[in-house]
């Protein structure tokens, strides 16, 4: 199979891309705050803090990628 891929498309694909993951990213971070808030909110013993800092640190990671 023959395709000709221009390099203008090249590029378009690949921006269209970043704003996938970008997007991805950002619904995933989304994600993450609203698990966390829950955690926090229903733990009176304390017995999440691992999971909520778990969230902290993939949040963390997301919004380094995201730069």
């Amino acid at each position: 199979m023959n395709v000709k891929v221009h390099s203008g498309d090249v590029s378009t694909a690949l921006a269209q891309d970043n704003i996938t993951l970008r997007e991805a990213g950002r619904e995933a971070r989304a994600a993450l705050y609203t698990v966390m808030e829950r955690l926090e909110m229903n733990d009176l013993k304390g017995e999440e803090i691992p999971f909520v800092d778990d969230c902290l640190v993939a949040i963390a990671m997301l919004e380094e990628a995201l730069r």
